[in-house]
């Protein structure tokens, strides 16, 4: 398994599980992150802690980070703002929250 491929498959387990706490909380949730209540259903342990909205849009930030990686080559040292590569160790930053899984490498360590 990559670190991107790693990184990508834990965004996608936190975003999951905050897509499951919005609609136990009774949000909707829509492109616009600005998801609404329906009533006012008990909040559990993770949704008082993590608003499910900022959770996603942070699983969307980190998404943004890991799909703007791609290992630079000599040709591409001219490269403009847009096609800026991500350096490793930012990669290697965001798995830090994840050194607890089993899948996590210890030469991803920055």
């Amino acid at each position: 398994m990559t670190l991107t491929e790693f990184l990508t498959a834990r965004i996608a387990e936190d975003e999951a599980e905050a897509r499951a706490a919005a609609r136990a909380a009774g949000y909707h949730w829509s492109p616009d992150p600005k998801p609404f209540r329906d009533g006012a259903p008990s909040i559990d342990r993770h949704q008082a802690r993590h608003d499910p909205a900022r959770v996603l849009a942070e699983c969307d930030a980190k998404r943004r980070i890991v799909d703007g990686y791609w290992e630079p080559t000599l040709n591409d040292l001219d490269a403009s703002d847009e096609n800026t590569p991500v350096p490793l160790w930012t990669l290697k930053a965001l798995a830090l929250p994840y050194a607890d899984h089993p899948d996590y490498q210890q030469e991803w360590k920055p």
